[in-house]
């Protein structure tokens, strides 16, 4: 296995696939900082538990829940809690503005998630990349377990610092 392998490495350096270098610079003597601090996940930070509502209310009954629990978003779950959709109170406003009364008019049916062992580096990309602030945290049937917002990013680099 291991001439498998020699050979392998060998091919690659000679079509020059695989480069050998000089070492960048040497480890000195002196002071050693720590290593980096280990990975904060998802579930770390989530917010819980997450107020949800099923697809059949009413805008109105939806801008009420946003308002009474001070949140900016809604997810839509189906009568097994599997999460369908997401409403956010710039929908509602959206759909003030516009005249809307059907929360299936309004609500985003592609719902960027993640998972509860999600780096939330990786949540962080999501958000900027989708240009989103909160992401709903599922388990592996897609039932919402938590949800990661700017404030709860927020809150956790004012924590480390």
């Amino acid at each position: 296995m291991s001439r498998e392998v020699a050979e392998e490495l060998k091919k690659w350096i000679l079509r020059g696939e695989f480069l050998l270098t000089e070492r960048v610079s040497p480890i000195g003597k002196g002071e050693f900082k720590p290593m980096k601090s280990p990975v904060i996940l998802a579930k770390d930070i989530m917010t819980t538990p997450v107020i949800t509502a099923r697809k059949d209310i009413t805008l109105e009954k939806a801008s009420k829940i946003l308002v009474e629990y001070d949140i900016n978003y809604l997810p839509i779950v189906d009568e097994n809690g599997i999460l369908i959709g997401i409403v956010t109170s710039w929908d509602i406003a959206k759909a003030v503005a516009l005249g809307k009364k059907d929360i299936n008019e309004i609500m985003t049916k592609k719902v960027i998630t993640a998972y509860e062992d999600e780096p939330i580096e990786i949540i962080a990309k999501k958000m900027e990349k989708y240009d989103i602030s909160g992401i709903p945290i599922i388990d592996k049937n897609r039932r919402i377990v938590g949800i990661v917002t700017s404030e709860d990013l927020s809150r956790l680099i004012g924590r480390e610092k």
